[in-house]
């Protein structure tokens, strides 16, 4: 359930041979004036001063750095709690192997230099996941997505998503193994997996949601909080809708489609709406190469076969400007009634 956990430590020890290593501070180049901050002491040389410090293995990452406006250091550290445990993020880890993974990263820490006690630390950004087999390719939910708000960009290392956010959260859907790919990790015998997270992102918007920051908190009832907090987020989120609101939401759509061709071809609006919509279909279920093909085979004018490709691509085009893919004969209210029921059950 849970995936990234960026937490700040509130007391934590540095040995004098830590691995920790010390960033710079940086100059103006004109005057020589540096810029440059307390990071941390150690019982052998006291204060070490930088522009920041950190400390990383395969699993986390530990960061120092000044706090704006405060004059103080965070000691923030970040980390996968599947990939702790299992070595990859694809899978849920429950509330002890949760509680033995921050256990396993203390060691490391010890084993580096740097004494803490992970459950006294507070909670600045925790990510939540659940992944679901979806009946349909990944494509073909786009245009609901989209129906949903839900904003589309081509992130890098994890394909095609589709985004809820603002500075405070985030909702975030993608294709699980498109991203594995990405990153050059081993899908064999994994199904399709679509994956749902939902990021709270500063230490306040954590607060508010769950009604605690402490990392202990987590295993005094918190854990159950969370699973309780996730569903009820992505339920006020991306499924406060009921089917047949969903099937509304795509008749207006399909609306403001048909409002846009009488506004461009006021004239003969529909008879170019329904070309385009052709010439669309025909071209996502056969292929331009199929067609092409087709009318070759009976066609033995060269130039009336290209005519002819003209005038389907120039109508797709019309109306690609518009429609998105879908790839699925269901309704977008059965495509949404799926989601729905496998996220939040």
């Amino acid at each position: 359930m849970i995936d990234t956990l960026k937490v700040m430590l509130t007391d934590y020890q540095i040995k004098g041979d830590s691995e920790i290593r010390v960033q710079p501070a940086s100059y103006e180049l004109g005057t020589g004036a540096m810029s440059e901050y307390p990071l941390f002491q150690t019982e052998e040389h006291g204060n070490h001063y930088g522009s920041k410090a950190y400390l990383n293995s395969d699993n986390w990452n530990l960061t120092l750095k000044p706090m704006a406006g405060t004059g103080a250091t965070g000691a923030f550290l970040q980390l996968s709690v599947p990939k702790n445990y299992y070595g990859s993020n694809y899978y849920s880890v429950g509330e002890q192997g949760t509680k033995a993974v921050l256990s396993k990263v203390e060691d490391e820490l010890n084993e580096k230099g740097v004494h803490t006690n992970l459950l006294e630390a507070n909670m600045s950004r925790v990510d939540t996941f659940k992944n679901i087999e979806p009946d349909e390719p990944f494509s073909s939910y786009y245009t609901l997505f989209s129906l949903l708000k839900a904003r589309r960009a081509l992130k890098r290392g994890y394909g095609t998503t589709f985004l809820l956010s603002n500075t405070q959260q985030e909702f975030c859907v993608y294709d699980k193994l498109v991203e594995m790919r990405e990153r050059k990790l081993d899908t064999r015998g994994l199904p399709q997996t679509m994956r749902f997270e939902h990021r709270l992102l500063n230490k306040g918007k954590v607060k508010s949601t769950y009604g605690f920051d402490k990392v202990k908190d987590i295993f005094k009832g918190g854990y159950e909080i969370i699973k309780e907090k996730q569903v009820d987020s992505w339920k006020s989120s991306l499924f406060n809708f009921q089917a047949e609101e969903v099937v509304l939401l795509g008749s207006r759509q399909l609306e403001q489609e048909m409002k846009i061709f009488k506004e461009r071809f006021p004239k003969n609006w529909f008879s170019k709406f329904l070309k385009g919509y052709g010439a669309y279909y025909l071209a996502s279920f056969a292929g331009r190469e199929v067609v092409v093909e087709a009318l070759k085979n009976f066609e033995v004018d060269r130039m009336k076969v290209w005519r002819a490709v003209q005038t389907m691509e120039e109508a797709e085009k019309e109306l690609l400007v518009l429609k998105q893919e879908e790839g699925s004969s269901k309704t977008l209210g059965v495509l949404y009634e799926e989601l729905r029921r496998k996220v939040l059950n």
